[in-house]
């Protein structure tokens, strides 16, 4: 059987039109929806590697097969530089916030190169840029805390994923370094990226009530 039937068997097996309708209410994307869960694909992206499958193969024309390539890339045992020229080519396939992110959480151990992910930040595309703020936020930002806050809050782009994403990345930032983060905040003037880092911190279970209540004062 060859990898396009292989991927679209599988796919056919486990869809489900409730899932996909869901996802469908919270996802905007030019792609058609199945409904599959995360994990069943991730799980199936490993069975196409031990089968020796190439990236290569694998269909992209629907919002699951993109995820299962970016779960394939993932646990694909290569050197770092040879992940990011195969994530390339997935990168323009990345329309949504939930292929960004989903995709991005698992690209571990690529940490030799971050100048690639902190070059995307000056793309056009919105969805590039959110893939750089949130591979950043979750494998650099605890290391490098005040330059990463300081790098993808100087983003000019407007669209609103991009602005949720600097949200979620200082909101996890206050959360690491309060006390910096306190006083960064005050001197960031768009309302809604200030106002969205303070509400999504304080819904967060990791801070006390005193910072949280200290955090709300903030909000213009």
């Amino acid at each position: 059987m060859r990898v396009k039937e292989l991927v679209e068997d599988f796919i056919n097996r486990v869809s489900d039109l409730k899932k996909a309708n869901f996802d469908k209410g919270i996802i905007k994307t030019k792609y058609e929806i199945k409904g599959i869960k995360t994990k069943q694909i991730d799980d199936f992206s490993k069975s196409l590697i031990k089968i020796g499958v190439n990236f290569e193969q694998l269909p992209l024309e629907n919002y699951e097969e993109i995820l299962l390539a970016g779960c394939f890339i993932s646990h694909l045992k290569i050197e770092a530089k040879e992940k990011i020229k195969m994530f390339e080519k997935l990168l323009p396939f990345i329309d949504n916030w939930g292929t960004c992110d989903m995709i991005v959480s698992r690209l571990k151990n690529l940490e030799s190169e971050k100048q690639y992910f902190e070059e995307l930040l000056n793309k056009d595309n919105p969805y590039y840029i959110r893939v750089g703020i949130v591979w950043l936020m979750k494998f650099v930002l605890k290391k490098d805390l005040k330059r990463i806050i300081i790098l993808i809050n100087d983003v000019k782009n407007q669209d609103y994923y991009v602005k949720m994403a600097i949200s979620w990345c200082n909101a996890e930032a206050i959360i690491n370094d309060y006390n910096f983060m306190y006083d960064f905040l005050q001197k960031i003037k768009d309302v809604f990226i200030r106002n969205k880092s303070i509400q999504k911190a304080v819904e967060s279970y990791r801070i006390d009530t005193n910072k949280k209540n200290s955090l709300k004062k903030l909000k213009i």
